[in-house]
């Protein structure tokens, strides 16, 4: 029988439906004027008045080689960054011996790898963008981006904005560019949460053919010491075009001043500074850029 198990009032007169309680989705925070949202992120980047440091970061990395081979790392070490774009990440397995290190200065970038590919990879900011540019396993510009403490880029001759576009929880501000052969595309986007403490959440970043080339989760939002900037303590990153991610905790970050900097923390490493297998296994991502470069550069 049908109503065998159940009971008699449901096999007499059916059984109700069950009982659900309704939601009520909260209204979405009001939106903001773009001059507030834009004048909330640059006041906290006006307090970095000096170099953040950490020395207790933790790393999770995942990236393909050039043969399509998966290599994934799990490190720990220190991270130095000052604005606006020295950056020293040095890392190793646990307390071993350091492995990778992830940098930038003015000029350059770079990354050195030394269990499994022992290479370095390097490029020149001016070469950024261009065609004749080669791929890197981890791309220290865009993690100077994803940091979210330098404020928002200023706006060129080649690059405009911020604009406004609406989200249901964050505001979403965005860059524009020429675009070959006329128009324009969107070159970077930063998603500007509406709540305390309105800070970038998301950064994303685009190619000359609009594709997204990378994108980052900021989140744990701390002040790096008493009265000093918000600073994201997770930043999770894909670089989906190349299958990569890149995961960073740090527990605490604090300021360090100038004096406190070693002269030469930020140059980018010759062979006499490198572990032996690396030495000689040197790439400059952006070599063929440098043919075009005129006679006194």
């Amino acid at each position: 029988m049908a109503c065998i198990g159940a009971s008699v009032f449901c096999c007499t007169l059916g059984c109700p439906p069950p009982q659900t309680t309704p939601t009520i989705s909260a209204p979405p925070p009001p939106p903001r004027e773009l001059s507030e949202i834009v004048q909330t992120i640059e006041q906290n980047a006006a307090l970095l008045d000096r170099a953040l440091w950490s020395n207790n970061v933790h790393v999770t990395a995942r990236f393909e080689d050039a043969d399509g081979k998966e290599h994934v790392f799990n490190l720990d070490g220190n991270l130095l960054y000052q604005p606006p774009q020295n950056l020293r990440l040095d890392l190793r397995p646990g307390l071993g011996d350091q492995v990778m290190q992830i940098g930038s200065n003015a000029q350059d970038y770079w990354v050195w790898i030394e269990p499994e590919l022992h290479r370095m990879w390097w490029g020149r900011y001016r070469h950024l963008h261009k065609p004749c540019t080669e791929k890197m396993p981890v791309r220290p510009d865009q993690l100077l981006f994803a940091l979210g403490v330098g404020g928002l880029p200023k706006a060129t001759d080649t690059l405009y904005g911020p604009a406004r576009k609406f989200g249901r929880q964050r505001d979403i501000l965005y860059y524009i560019r020429p675009k070959a052969g006329g128009g324009f595309l969107i070159d970077r986007e930063y998603w500007v949460d509406r709540t305390p403490p309105y800070q970038i959440r998301v950064v994303i970043l685009r190619d000359r053919f609009g594709q997204i080339t990378m994108s980052a989760l900021l989140d744990d939002y701390r002040p790096a010491w008493s009265e000093g900037p918000l600073v994201a303590h997770t930043i999770s990153i894909i670089w989906p075009q190349d299958d990569g991610k890149f995961t960073m905790f740090m527990d605490s970050v604090r300021g360090v001043q100038a004096s406190e900097v070693r002269p030469g923390s930020f140059e980018r490493p010759t062979d006499g500074r490198l572990p032996a297998p690396v030495r000689g296994n040197v790439l400059q991502i952006d070599a063929d850029c440098d043919q075009d470069r005129p006679a006194h550069d």
